[in-house]
């Protein structure tokens, strides 16, 4: 269920993106930086991904999958922070108000993430906890 639940920002992000909608490109910034920090800065998980690809590529075993899935996912996610970013910035109607909509996606989207995370997984909360603690 949490897989569900972490896709919503970044299907609706897509959904308002598609119509240039400046919510959109601030959903897919905003969930992608936090998905990268958290996934590829706060823990291992990216890390792992790459370094399970490399031992793919080098022997040709897919030794864990399951950790394997982080390379492609940290590709396509800061994808998606760039492609959002481009999509705002070739917009024709910005003004300064867009730092608010920016703002308010930097706020809702790790709240909604520690939201799903207490619900489904508490045990991911423990980095956002030691990080918060430092």
């Amino acid at each position: 269920m949490l897989h569900v639940f972490e896709a919503v920002p970044f299907l609706l992000a897509a959904f308002l993106a598609a119509r240039r909608s400046k919510v959109g490109y601030a959903l897919g910034v905003a969930s992608g930086v936090f998905w990268l920090w958290l996934a590829g800065w706060l823990v291992t998980f990216v890390r792992n991904g790459f370094e399970m690809l490399a031992v793919l590529l080098r022997t040709g075993k897919m030794v864990r999958p399951d950790v394997l899935i982080a390379a492609p996912a940290a590709v396509g996610t800061a994808a998606l922070v760039i492609f959002s970013l481009v999509g705002y910035i070739r917009l024709h109607n910005k003004s300064w108000r867009d730092v608010g909509v920016f703002g308010a996606a930097f706020v809702v989207v790790p709240a909604f993430f520690v939201g799903i995370f207490a619900a489904f997984a508490p045990q991911f909360l423990t980095p956002l906890k030691q990080f918060v603690n430092r």
